[in-house]
């Protein structure tokens, strides 16, 4: 009897244990949080949606036209403001998008400075350097040289040394040269593009104001119009104010667009394994050992060639194409001046492409945009990457500051010099 009363028991406390369990809610999954791609998507979505309307709006017009031979001139009149309302539309729709574009010229052209002054700014680093090897060594003639070194061949070589730092003397001052017109030519372009932004900023304003006096004037004269004129005129109001909506709802979506570009949302990890961090930022020797140094402006993470490389947070892609020592090249724009650079990228694959974005494309933190590789001045496989800053500027790192002020803790033990 105690037996079967301690079965019972048991099995009532399973039960017991069993229905709790399941009682228990299951705990709330958090949304996946929005990305600059979903609004990207959204807008596209609402810009569709706005030029249905405005085909229907084009159809009331011609309705309103055919009721011209029953209203007279009002309705002539009426649709004529129908016509410039409808161009000033088209218009103030143009000059937005232009001077959008002449916006994210800018920020490229601004990029793209940055990185030819430090491409400038190494060559004239390296020509001082081998100025003061010449100049401490001119001096010095064959028969000193001979018989300084401790054998023949000591001595050739060291005479071909000495020819070589010649020789790639004056090959920098040519390459100096030529950063030094090719800042020239793109100042010149951000000063053109910046004349022509404020151009169409200017023209977009004036359709505005100039659209919302023919709106004035249209409500004006529709009032004019007997039953049937109305009731078009109510059909193009309503519609028109579906129109408004739709722009409006386009407009919160571009100001949340651009919040998230400017927001501190942090960076993740730019390549899809935890690889090891070979070079911080700041001073480093010469990786192709020349007996020098360098201000290194990035940090390298050594990984197997074709890793996945990652966008470190949302923007758009500014540039993805081969970039001088940098090799492939890929620059993603974040807002507030600030970028993210990935160089040495890989090209030796036929199988797959060199970039997975173009310029123009609008990329979500963690997708792959390239592959690891070995491109331009590197002396093996890794990822360099770099973020360039176009609102602060120091003589030794230029627009680009220290990545571990950005990238997140964990994945290894970071320099702090900034």
């Amino acid at each position: 009897m105690a037996n079967k009363l301690k079965k019972a028991l048991m099995f009532l406390l399973c039960f017991l244990f069993i229905f709790a369990a399941t009682a228990v809610s299951v705990p709330y999954e958090e949304a996946e949080a929005r990305t600059i791609f979903d609004v990207e998507n959204e807008i596209k979505e609402y810009k569709n949606q706005l030029v249905a309307l405005q085909s229907e709006l084009a159809n009331i017009s011609a309705n309103i036209k055919d009721l011209q031979n029953q209203s007279g001139q009002t309705a002539a009149l009426l649709t004529q403001y129908m016509a410039e309302i409808e161009a000033l539309e088209a218009d103030i729709a143009i000059n937005q998008a232009i001077a959008e574009s002449y916006d994210l010229q800018r920020a490229q052209v601004v990029t793209e400075m940055a990185i030819i002054q430090e491409d400038y700014e190494y060559r004239v680093s390296m020509y001082k350097k081998m100025m003061q090897f010449i100049y401490e060594n001119s001096e010095v003639n064959s028969f000193e040289l001979l018989f300084s070194s401790e054998s023949l061949s000591d001595f050739l070589t060291r005479r071909e040394h000495f020819n070589d730092i010649m020789n790639a003397a004056n090959v920098l001052i040519k390459e100096i040269e030529v950063s030094i017109s090719d800042l020239e030519l793109l100042k010149s372009q951000l000063e053109e593009t910046q004349s022509k932004y404020d151009e169409y900023l200017t023209g977009l304003n004036r359709s505005k104001l100039e659209k919302e006096q023919k709106i004035q004037e249209f409500n004006t004269i529709a009032a004019e119009l007997n039953l049937n004129a109305d009731d078009l005129s109510a059909q193009y109001g309503n519609k028109n104010q579906k129109v408004a909506e739709i722009k409006k709802k386009i407009a919160a979506l571009e100001e949340e667009r651009r919040e998230m570009m400017s927001s501190d949302a942090p960076f993740g990890w730019p390549v899809s394994v935890v690889g090891r961090v070979t070079s911080q930022y700041g001073w480093r020797g010469d990786p192709f050992g020349l007996p020098s140094t360098e201000y290194h402006k990035g940090i390298d993470i050594a990984c197997a060639k074709g890793t996945p490389v990652l966008a470190v947070k949302d923007g758009i892609v500014t540039r993805a194409s081969w970039n001088g020592g940098y090799g492939e090249c890929v620059i993603i724009y974040h807002g507030d001046g600030i970028s993210s650079l990935y160089a040495h990228l890989d090209n030796t694959t036929s199988s797959r492409k060199v970039y997975e974005v173009k310029v123009g494309d609008s990329v979500k933190k963690g997708q792959v945009i390239a592959y690891v590789g070995t491109t331009g001045r590197s002396t093996g496989y890794h990822l360099h990457f770099g973020v360039i800053d176009t609102n602060t500027y120091t003589s030794l790192g230029g627009n680009y500051v220290n990545p571990n002020l950005y990238l997140p803790d964990g994945y290894y033990v970071k320099k702090s010099s900034k």
